[in-house]
């Protein structure tokens, strides 16, 4: 399967290679405009992670589970959000539904 060109131009500057085909897919789900954004935290979530773990075999499972999360996450709250499904805010005084 060949991955679009454009794509695989925005992956982020650092990034764990078996996660390379899962964050195409993740990333594909975004706009141009919210992809870029989301590649740009990517990379500084994954090395904040990478820097904060002080046991040196830990560091890229950890900072692989810190981005990922993240871009999950994010993808999954943009996604809904550009697809429209949004909630009205509730009213003033009003009781909340559940």
């Amino acid at each position: 399967m060949e991955m679009p060109i454009r794509t695989l131009q925005e992956m982020p500057e650092i990034y764990g290679q078996a996660d390379k085909d899962w964050i195409i897919q993740q990333l594909e789900r975004l706009t141009p405009a919210v992809r870029q954004k989301a590649v740009l935290r990517y990379a500084a979530v994954y090395q904040e992670a990478f820097d904060a773990e002080p046991i040196s075999y830990r560091k890229e499972n950890r900072a692989r589970h810190e981005a990922n999360t993240r871009l999950r996450l994010f993808v999954r709250n943009q996604g809904r959000a550009l697809q429209g499904y949004t909630a009205e805010p509730p009213l003033a005084g009003t009781q909340s539904r559940s």
